[in-house]
């Protein structure tokens, strides 16, 4: 691969050569051999016209001779013609003469010049008349050369020769000397002001003064380079700066924190770092439309601006992600009290659609010194402090410190290790009995997936469950528990308890797959289990966020037999009566109502409420968290007919489970609650987090 590339990097590592050099080597040659064509052919006709007059010449020499010497010829006195031949001997181009008796006869010959290259004859005859006769009398013979001619056209072809390359070479100083001012000068200011523009981002101009060719595109070249000025310059702040908000943007965020760092006027000054995140931004989206959003963004900003001072920055990272940087504050309290102020500017109210709108924003701090080396890490740390308020308490500040760095350290370690977890099968399936409150006898098993971690033991759902949801992996637990509860139906079949079945936790992203419920039924044949035997809890939430999939969803795993219960009743937003339209089965009543009776009145008063309801509705209750006999008493004499909690059997891997069950059966006319029973896994035992 190596071989076919050098060449073109050669290539392309080649200097460019120069337009005046490309026009000097295009135009001297051509010039050189038309200067030179031009002199040979002048020369060449020169030549010929002195050969054409040469010719002329000896033949009007041989007439005048042949007449001189017609009479001595005729008279045979051929001494007077040799004398008359030897006149014409003067011309040098005649290098012999001959005379020729009527008999072919040499009679005279005067020899002079030797013969050279290029020689030539010329023939005449010789006619003697006395006045009554005429008679031939003989022939005269001339032979003379071009020798004399040749020579002086070499000469003169070699001057010629001399004069153009001279010419030449004069032509080519001016054509330099002229391209440089004309079209390399030009040429070069514009690649200057290139260049220029290329390594500083700026446009510059090209200062050409002339009027030709070149002048006019230097003049199109500035014009084009003022537009382009104009240009860059909004580039230039698009890239530092929101479009839709006009504040700097994350771009500018780093050089930011790089300037305060160099330009602190102590090294030790307290910069304050506010992270704020909008409170259901989404929902304003979903509610008014994103037009409506985008207006809603831009008050914000327009609120920050206003709350700031003259040396505060603010900036929107996107979304509904805004920063606020103070480069100098007295302490944490006083940082806490200007995040304070920016929360308050933030809840000012907002029309939209003529409705109005309270803003509300969480704000995560941090606050470090200006010479700190996490300084241009200031965004993710006030991020940790954010994350803590958006989960703990929406619509507050969270300060960062020390124990949520940690916190914050933890979940990237356990958020890392998700897919070793799943490749190692670090997670387990517990399971939990509900109970028939009338007979504590188990009806069902509730499927939680607990994480067994190799440094830290035993995890709980309600710390790594939303780590899950966020890393993408949620399908593939639901997936993993579904799998394991298929394996547990057959196993309690085998053990003689086919009637129990087992209700494993459906995430929100599954009740809003349409493939789910294939996926589910697939399993199921593969692993020899009917969908009857599954109950699958959801929550409110989950139901009001996805109503059209969740619908669908829900009466195809109806449809294919599997039980459906709502989970944790009671914490979300919904009711009973708004919830007729789902294909429920069955409803659990949150621990929360739960844990003080029978001491709370009013907890009792909403859980007969709720039973009351659950009853007209047909639907079936269990109530969760039930840890002591009074409170089963209570939910049985309220109507619930089904309860789970610490008061029958914590959670435990399904050996432990079976282990009961056949103890339970065996224990014939005892007490058959289980939580009597000493649990065979107390090392797993582990406070239990609402799921």
């Amino acid at each position: 691969m190596e071989g076919p590339e050098q060449p073109a990097r050669a290539v392309a590592a080649a200097p460019p050569r120069s337009v005046i050099h490309s026009m000097i080597w295009a135009t001297v040659p051509a010039l050189l051999l038309v200067q030179l064509l031009a002199s040979a052919g002048i020369e060449v006709s020169s030549f010929l016209s002195q050969m054409r007059q040469l010719d002329a010449r000896i033949a009007r020499a041989a007439e005048s001779r042949a007449h001189l010497i017609a009479e001595p010829l005729w008279k045979l006195r051929y001494a007077q013609v040799t004398a008359v031949l030897g006149e014409i001997l003067h011309d040098e181009a005649i290098s012999a003469a001959i005379v020729y008796d009527d008999t072919g006869s040499v009679v005279a010959r005067v020899p002079a010049q030797p013969v050279t290259s290029g020689a030539t004859m010329v023939s005449r005859s010789i006619d003697y008349s006395n006045g009554n006769i005429t008679v031939q009398a003989g022939r005269i013979a001339i032979a003379y050369s071009y020798g004399a001619i040749y020579a002086e056209t070499g000469k003169a072809l070699a001057r010629l020769f001399v004069a153009g390359l001279l010419a030449t070479l004069v032509t080519l100083l001016a054509l330099r000397i002229s391209a440089n001012i004309f079209i390399g000068k030009p040429l070069s200011v514009m690649m200057s002001a290139i260049q220029r523009s290329k390594r500083d981002g700026r446009a510059y101009q090209a200062d050409i003064s002339s009027t030709n060719e070149f002048g006019q595109l230097a003049q199109a070249f500035n014009a084009m380079q003022h537009t382009t000025s104009d240009a860059l310059e909004q580039l230039r702040h698009l890239a530092w700066h929101d479009p839709l908000t006009g504040l700097p943007n994350r771009r500018s965020l780093t050089e930011r924190l790089a300037i305060l760092s160099r330009t602190a006027r102590i090294p030790d000054a307290l910069i304050s770092f506010c992270f704020i995140d909008l409170d259901d931004f989404k929902g304003i989206n979903d509610t008014f439309g994103h037009d409506a959003g985008d207006r809603f963004l831009v008050h914000i900003a327009g609120l920050l601006r206003d709350a700031v001072d003259q040396d505060d920055w603010v900036a929107r990272l996107g979304g509904d992600e805004f920063v606020v940087i103070r480069p100098d504050v007295a302490d944490e309290p006083a940082a806490q009290a200007f995040a304070a102020r920016l929360l308050g500017a933030i809840s000012e109210p907002v029309r939209l659609h003529d409705k109005q709108v309270v803003p509300r924003a969480s704000i995560g701090l941090a606050v470090r010194r200006a010479d700190d080396p996490e300084l241009a890490h200031l965004p993710a740390l006030a991020d940790i402090a954010l994350y803590h308020a958006k989960s703990k308490a929406p619509g507050t500040i969270a300060v960062l410190n020390e124990e949520l760095q940690r916190d914050y350290r933890r979940r990237r370690e356990l958020e890392l290790a998700i897919p070793a977890g799943f490749a190692e099968r670090e997670f387990e399936v517990w399971y939990q009995s509900q109970v028939d409150l009338d007979t504590n006898e188990v009806v069902s098993l509730e499927a939680l997936i607990r994480w067994r971690h190799p440094d830290h033991g035993i995890i709980s759902p309600a710390e790594f469950l939303p780590l899950i949801e966020r890393s993408g992996n949620a399908s593939r637990l639901t997936n993993y528990v579904l799998t394991d509860a298929c394996y547990a139906l057959n196993r309690l079949a085998a053990a003689g308890r086919p009637e129990i079945r087992i209700a494993i936790n459906l995430p929100p992203s599954e009740l809003a797959d349409q493939s789910f419920a294939d996926h589910m039924q697939e399993t199921c044949t593969r692993l020899g289990v009917a969908a009857s035997s599954l109950e699958l809890e959801i929550t409110e939430g989950s139901l009001i966020n996805n109503i059209a999939s969740a619908s669908e969803t829900l009466r195809r795993l109806r449809a294919m037999g599997a039980t459906i219960a709502l989970d944790d009743f009671g914490t979300g937003y919904s009711s009973l009566a708004h919830l007729r339209r789902f294909p429920l089965d069955k409803v659990k009543i949150d621990k929360a109502f739960i844990s003080d009776i029978p001491d709370s009145a009013e907890d009792k008063a909403i859980v007969g409420v709720i039973a009351s309801l659950a009853g007209t509705l047909d639907l079936t209750l269990v109530a969760e968290g039930i840890e002591r006999a009074e409170q089963a008493q209570a939910m049985t004499e309220m109507g619930v007919r089904y309860g789970q909690g610490y008061f029958y059997q914590r959670p435990q891997p399904l050996d432990a489970v079976l282990k009961l069950l056949e103890r339970q059966a065996v224990a014939e006319g005892t007490s058959r609650v289980l939580a009597t029973s000493p649990s065979l896994v107390p090392e797993l035992w582990v406070p239990e987090p609402a799921e």
